[in-house]
């Protein structure tokens, strides 16, 4: 302690701290700075701190683990300190046996924390009357617990009132303040092996850590390490400020501490590490998040040990330099600075390291530890190495839903992106590290303007690396992408300076993503698999080429050679002479229904510039293009667009013609059966009718392809008329039926109303003349989903108008047996509105013909009851179904969706009169052979005769 100290004050001191100490344990406000005032003379910085001046500033603000030396105790709960805590003393007092440990929970300390001593900004200071005798003891860390607390370190200047009298015995006062105390550091500023851990919501304005004085005369050639841990649970830690912040501010309000600009200044340093180049040993940071945030930069200084030779040692005093002294220890020469952030941990901000290194020509007993992008050069100032050994690392790993946005310039040595975290390049920002590693579902963004370099990128296990803005920009040797990761551009057309690399190794299904890119790959293209189906191979293995339809990759490779007659670059000595070598599987990613077969078919979508290229090319999926799927094939070395089958969708849209003239052949069946009961049913004279029709279709014409159930309802009044030598039946009928079309994903639900008028002649020897006329409205609604799994929707409406004709004879064999042989033909012309799905197929009004021709027999036999009767019969018949010529216009390209073909129809069926009036009737019938097979069909009803 000064000796104007000692003189005047110790009395006051010691009452004072005892004050203080009471004071803290009753959990108080403490003031760690005051001042003593004489009110006869004035106050002089020049000598302020004189011992025979009577004002003066004073300091109680050392933590210390003996009370009894009038300083705070270790443990603040509850309490409020303005100004700055100094654990000095604690920190120094290796013969004490009590924990060099302070504690703070559930309090504010507007101010800092430091390990040093205090000193105002003209140098002026303070002790608490304690000697040190200085030396490290290694292993007695200081260990600092934050809890449910703040430190501001928003306490920038000391303000005080001085009383005295002026020259004429007067009265007098002016204000001051101390020099600044900005410039002691942030929120905690520790030189000593710490342990800090901060939780429970607490809230830190920036921790600078730097190794002090290493020296100890009782270490003699044992190896040390300066060890500092932080640990950060559900809490915060931003920036703080190395300068006054109070004098600039923005309609009354100044900046705090806290307050991240991003603009690379000092204040927006969060957390600092400092090497110490006076010190032999290595000095090591962990640093881990959890569920936390960090709001600021992080600045790492690394200097080589002082017992290192970055230039060589001549250790035998030969002439000749043999080693690079130091540790045997590689990792004892190295300082580390290891930032881990988990569980949703965020941190916003730049990693800034600066760091001593030295490259290939210089080490002589240490490995490489680390990379350069520019370390080592020729005679003739060529870049031929990119190796060195540095005197720090500074590493990030982020875990679990965490996540980095960058700002401004970082640099780091490893970058590990792990289970779903991300790292954001923010805009105007750059991020350099030798390498980066993204596994189990976790991305890289770069925005616009955002820069990333590095040696080796890798994305793996179904992790994302997204370059959208045509502003980024990637450079990496190396780029791995495998196990369902995903590399993705999405530059603009004949865009090729997004990213560069000398290697893309795609594998186990690893993704190169092109999307809508006319991308020009200068880089080889490899990976170490071949063209194999067999799992079990060593070699089984593909990557992903993927793009949008509307996509194409060139490949041209590095254009690097092996060629041992020339001098090459670390990078060249293992290149291979192929631009692209490897098993790869194209995907196309993007599905549409705009677009004409000639907007797709055989269009190039691969081109491998180098015709000795060994690289395997194969169809990853189809994809849904208009109206067909597509999907790559290989030829030679391009890959084109192969067309295959229509679409889910288009299959159903050109379904729907065909399937609604089953609906109306099952009406006419019902129809027939009605008129073919009533000749048969003594008594008939007409009546009223109605049946319940259903029957399941299968069609399949090489082009279109479905499955059809079609259920409803007809209800007929008619009524038997004689004239011109005949019986005549004439009627109306109404029918209403819904169908249901499907096929993979794509559906129809119909329905169905029609209307005829229908009439039956038969003639005095038996020979009968049956005529239909019918109208009928069809509704669809059309859903499938793409091969992209988007959903499509869609509707059509069609009006038809159809006919009937069937002539026949019923040769009565006895008076209960019957045979009919007849033929029939019948015809539906469908005229429907053109319409566009919702993913832009476009199918143009279509004008739908068919018509059916058949030749066949009905045989029967009547079992009479009396006023009861039982007729069962069967039918069997050929069939020719002609809907061939007809075509739709799908996207501008006329497709053939016409059915015909041969049939058989084979029937069975029954009626029972309970009365000479009521009756019911039943049958079914398999209709297969042609295009469309009625694979059942059935036919309910009831009759009213007059």
């Amino acid at each position: 302690m000064h000796s104007w100290k000692k003189k005047l004050v110790v009395s006051q001191l010691a009452l004072a701290c005892t004050l203080a100490i009471a004071s803290q344990a009753n959990a108080t406000t403490y003031n760690t700075f005051g001042y003593h005032d004489d009110a006869t003379t004035a106050f002089s910085w020049s000598d302020w701190e004189n011992a025979d001046k009577l004002n003066y500033i004073t300091y109680d603000g050392y933590i210390y683990n003996n009370a009894a030396d009038g300083a705070y105790d270790q443990t603040f709960n509850n309490d409020v300190v303005n100004g700055v805590i100094s654990t000095y003393y604690l920190n120094n007092d290796y013969a004490d046996g009590d924990a060099n440990t302070l504690n703070i929970s559930n309090s504010v300390i507007h101010g800092m924390v430091t390990s040093q001593k205090v000193y105002d900004h003209d140098g002026y200071g303070w002790t608490n009357g304690t000697a040190v005798d200085y030396k490290w003891v290694d292993g007695d860390v200081f260990t600092l617990n934050i809890a449910n607390s703040t430190i501001d370190d928003d306490y920038e200047y000391f303000y005080f009132t001085d009383s005295y009298l002026n020259a004429d015995a007067i009265a007098a006062s002016e204000q001051y303040r101390t020099a600044d105390y900005a410039y002691l550091g942030a929120a905690v500023t520790l030189d000593v092996e710490s342990n800090i851990n901060i939780s429970d919501n607490s809230r830190v304005a920036g921790i600078a850590l730097s190794q002090g004085d290493t020296s100890n005369t009782d270490y003699a050639t044992e190896y040390r390490t300066w060890d500092n841990n932080i640990s950060v649970v559900n809490s915060t830690v931003t920036s703080g400020a190395y300068t006054p912040l109070e004098g600039d501010g923005f309609y009354g309000n100044s900046e705090e501490p806290s307050d991240y600009n991003g603009d690379g200044s000092v204040n927006d340093i969060a957390m600092s590490f400092a090497d110490s180049s006076a010190s032999n040993y290595a000095m090591k940071n962990n640093v881990r998040f959890d569920h936390s945030t960090l709001m600021g930069d992080v600045a790492f200084a690394s200097t080589w040990n002082a017992n290192f030779y970055p230039s060589g040692h001549d250790s035998i005093d030969n002439g000749v330099l043999d080693t690079n002294g130091g540790w045997a220890d590689d990792s004892l020469n190295v300082d580390e600075l290891n930032i881990t952030l988990d569980n949703g941990s965020k941190w916003v901000g730049a990693a800034v390291f600066s760091y001593d290194a030295i490259g290939p020509a210089s080490m002589y007993d240490v490995a490489v530890n680390s990379l350069e992008p520019n370390s080592t050069y020729d005679h003739w100032g060529n870049v031929v190495d990119d190796q060195t050994f540095q005197s720090g690392v500074f590493n990030v790993a982020l875990n679990n839903g965490s996540e980095w946005d960058t700002v401004n310039n970082s640099n780091i040595d490893t970058l590990a992106v792990n289970n779903g975290s991300q790292v954001n390049v923010a805009q105007d920002s750059s991020l350099l590290s030798d390498s980066i590693t993204l596994t189990n579902g976790s991305t890289m963004n770069l925005s616009s303007g955002g820069e990333v370099g590095t040696d080796h990128l890798t994305v793996d296990s179904y992790s994302k690396v997204d370059l959208t803005d045509e502003t980024t920009y990637l450079r990496a040797n190396t780029v791995t992408v495998s196990n369902g990761g995903e590399f993705s551009i999405g530059a603009g057309d004949f865009d090729a300076n997004l990213f560069s690399t000398d290697r893309m190794e795609l594998t186990n299904g690893g993704v190169f993503n092109i999307n809508s890119s006319d991308y020009v790959l200068d880089a080889d293209l490899v990976n170490g698999h071949t063209n194999t189906s067999n799992t079990q191979d060593a070699t089984y293995g593909y990557g992903v080429i993927a793009m949008n339809s509307d996509g194409h990759l060139t490949i041209n490779g590095n254009g690097n050679s092996n060629n041992a007659d020339q001098e090459f670059s670390v990078d060249d000595t293992n290149d291979g002479t192929v631009a692209a070598a490897g098993n790869y599987k194209v995907r196309i990613n993007n599905s549409t229904g705009a677009g004409s077969v000639a907007n797709y078919k055989d269009k190039e979508i691969i081109y491998v510039n180098d015709v000795n290229s060994t690289a395997t090319f194969s169809a990853a999926n189809k994809a849904d293009l208009g109206a067909y799927t597509y999907h790559a094939e290989q030829y030679g070395n391009t890959v084109v667009l192969k067309q295959g089958e229509l679409t889910d969708y288009a299959n159903m849209a050109l379904s729907i013609p065909s399937a609604n003239t089953n609906i109306w052949n099952l009406e006419q069946d019902a129809l027939a059966t009605r008129l073919a009961n009533g000749r048969h049913s003594e008594g008939d004279t007409g009546g009223a009718w109605v049946t319940y029709i259903g029957g399941g279709f299968s069609g399949d014409n090489g082009v279109l392809n479905y499955d059809q159930d079609v259920s409803g309802i007809m209800v007929g009044l008619d009524k038997q008329i004689e004239g011109n030598s005949a019986k005549w039946t004439v009627g109306a009928a109404a029918g209403f039926a819904k169908g249901d079309i499907n096929d993979n994903s794509g559906s129809v639900d119909q329905d169905s109303q029609s209307a005829r008028i229908y009439s039956s002649a038969r003639f005095q020897n038996n020979i009968f003349f049956d005529s239909s006329l019918s109208y009928s409205h069809y509704s669809n609604d059309l859903t499938a989903t793409m091969s992209n799994g988007a959903a499509v929707s869609g509707d059509a409406s069609s009006d038809a108008w159809g006919f009937g004709l069937k002539l026949g004879y019923d040769w009565q064999l006895s008076k209960e047996g019957y045979l009919t042989p007849y033929a029939s033909i019948s015809g539906l012309f469908q005229d429907g509105d053109n319409y566009q799905l919702s993913n832009d197929m476009k199918v143009g009004s279509q004008s739908y013909d068919s018509m059916r021709y058949e030749l066949g027999m009905d045989a029967g036999y009547t079992f009479d009851y009396g006023d009861q009767a039982l007729t069962p019969y069967f039918k069997l018949a050929y069939v020719y179904d002609d809907s061939n010529g007809n075509s739709a216009d799908v996207n501008g390209d006329n497709i053939d969706n016409g059915v015909e073909g041969s049939a058989v129809r084979v029937g069975l069926g029954t009626q029972f009169s309970f009365t000479k009036n009521f009756a019911a009737y039943a049958d079914t019938n398999y209709l297969g052979g042609g295009d469309v097979d009625q694979d059942w069909s059935a036919n309910v009803g009831v009759k009213y005769t007059w």
